[in-house]
């Protein structure tokens, strides 16, 4: 159930403490050294304190009409206006279609709303735009696991591992998966692209 949770959380991708890196969300530079530093942290504060600053590179993206469509699309999946947002990320996605995290939140709000396609396709893009979206992979995961589809559930999983070794529960779930057994296939993630962020 943690599990579940910290997946949740991720494919949602909460803002926490939105002020800490809002300066320096344009920079990639800070974005590899939050990514290097997640590898090796050990104290949970720590961890916490990257994870967010992850996020809000994501996020707090520097153009200003840009980020006020991201914000707004975050309300409103808060608000469950859950069609609204997807109207507000795919308008951001149409003047901004090199952010990750247009797809990954346009990706949740479809997942919330039930239309897994869609959302898997939305994951794709995202992972091809950002290979270290621990988030994208967390709820690739997620929904491959539901649509029994459980070797490419596990390859999802194993790449959240891989840039976020902190998620809680994911060694006990990955092992789960690979009990319920399948053939992995050539495409493991099932977006069309054999390696991705692998």
């Amino acid at each position: 159930m943690a599990f579940l949770r910290t997946c949740l959380a991720a494919l949602l991708g909460v803002m926490l403490g939105a002020n800490v890196l809002a300066q320096n969300s344009g920079s990639s530079t800070m974005l590899d050294t939050l990514f290097a530093k997640l590898q090796t942290a050990t104290d949970p504060m720590a961890i916490q304190s990257l994870e967010a600053g992850i996020w809000e590179h994501w996020i707090l993206v520097p153009d200003g009409p840009q980020r006020e469509l991201m914000i707004r699309g975050i309300t409103e999946m808060q608000q469950r206006q859950l069609k609204r947002s997807v109207e507000t990320f795919s308008r951001l996605i149409e003047i901004a279609p090199e952010l990750p995290e247009a797809w990954n939140k346009r990706a949740t709000a479809h997942w919330l709303l039930g239309d897994f396609p869609a959302s898997l396709s939305d994951i794709c893009e995202t992972v091809k735009r950002e290979p270290r979206h621990f988030g994208a992979y967390s709820g690739l995961g997620m929904i491959r696991a539901e649509m029994g589809e459980y070797p490419r559930a596990v390859a999802a999983f194993e790449l959240a591992k891989k840039y976020n070794p902190h998620i809680v529960g994911i060694d006990d779930e990955i092992a789960r998966l690979k009990a319920m057994g399948g053939d992995t296939p050539a495409d493991p993630l099932g977006c069309t692209q054999r390696t991705a962020g692998r």
